[in-house]
């Protein structure tokens, strides 16, 4: 029997790429071999965590061409060489191409659901790809047992007493403030936790300010670094961000607050996860708007004290 190689393309961030980590797990009930064209620290990451095989970066030259009018020979091969093409996407013209330069059946879907639809994103992947014959119901009944294992920190000695804090996000939009991050590691490092800051190269200004307070810092710049840190921890809090989907991923212990984005749509999946938002009139706005309101109270309301309740209750739990 033929091997049976899906090919995946995803453009997205660190975020939306970990929400289709389940989907992916379920998909090798199906595929004996899984690739991925996408951000070349992503692909890494993927690969190192066992649920890739393979990662192309979207950075190569050749592979780039894929977007361009004249698609490069080498493209061509590669993804005819695959049984069947995933594609998150919002973009047919790129579907097209695709179909044009493989007679190899492609599924295109669009990376996230549309904002008013209040279902979570992993949960509308998957949907997709039962419905577009990628999946069949029976590969999820262990896909949470097989991401459980794929959770498992084995290689690694964990410190119960390590709390990650990362205060950084994709967007400055979804940053909780700084100095409430600074005022919560002081109260978890009194209660006898150890706190540790972490950030990453898109977050030099945050790197400087904690310093600035005489707190040390652990600023990654490759996401499988940020992986070996994290592996070591006992918790995890963090902003709404690529981070926080990576940390619950594995299996941290994770509080996440949220602000201006749907918890609904967006919360990072993991064993022991806490959301902290405010209760407000106003409906999630990220995704409709191109900016937060003058006082966003859906980050200005989030209190030190609500985030020390849901550290309590992750780790209760």
């Amino acid at each position: 029997m033929a091997e049976a190689k899906l090919f995946i393309l995803h453009q997205g961030a660190l975020g939306d790429v970990v929400l289709t980590f389940p989907a992916i797990i379920a998909l090798r009930k199906e595929f004996d071999t899984i690739d991925i064209l996408c951000q070349g620290q992503i692909g890494k990451l993927a690969v190192k965590l066992g649920l890739i095989d393979k990662k192309y970066p979207l950075e190569a030259a050749y592979l780039a061409t894929l977007f361009s009018d004249q698609v490069d020979t080498k493209i061509k091969d590669l993804i005819s060489s695959y049984t069947k093409t995933l594609v998150f996407s919002f973009s047919s013209d790129l579907e097209n191409t695709i179909n044009q330069i493989s007679d190899r059946p492609c599924l295109r879907i669009p990376p996230r659901p549309p904002a008013p639809d209040s279902i979570h994103v992993a949960e509308y992947v998957i949907q997709h790809l039962i419905s577009g014959g990628l999946l069949k119901a029976t590969d999820l009944e262990n896909a949470e047992s097989d991401r459980q294992k794929k959770q498992a920190r084995k290689d690694h000695p964990i410190d119960i007493s390590k709390i990650i804090i990362h205060p950084g996000s994709g967007s400055i939009r979804k940053r909780w403030p700084l100095a409430n991050f600074l005022n919560l590691a002081d109260d978890l490092e009194k209660k006898g936790w150890q706190p540790q800051f972490v950030c990453g190269p898109a977050e030099p200004d945050l790197i400087a300010e904690i310093r600035n307070q005489k707190t040390p810092v652990h600023a990654f710049s490759e996401l499988t670094d940020l992986v070996d840190w994290l592996e070591t921890a006992g918790g995890y809090i963090g902003n709404d961000s690529g981070v926080s989907h990576l940390a619950a991923f594995l299996g941290l212990p994770s509080v996440v607050i949220f602000g201006p984005a749907d918890p609904l749509r967006w919360k990072p999946l993991g064993p022991g996860v806490e959301i902290v938002r405010p209760e407000l009139d106003c409906n999630p706005c990220f995704e409709i708007e191109p900016e937060n309101c003058t006082e966003p109270a859906c980050l200005t309301d989030a209190t030190l004290e609500s985030v020390l309740t849901a550290f309590d209750q992750v780790f209760k739990g």
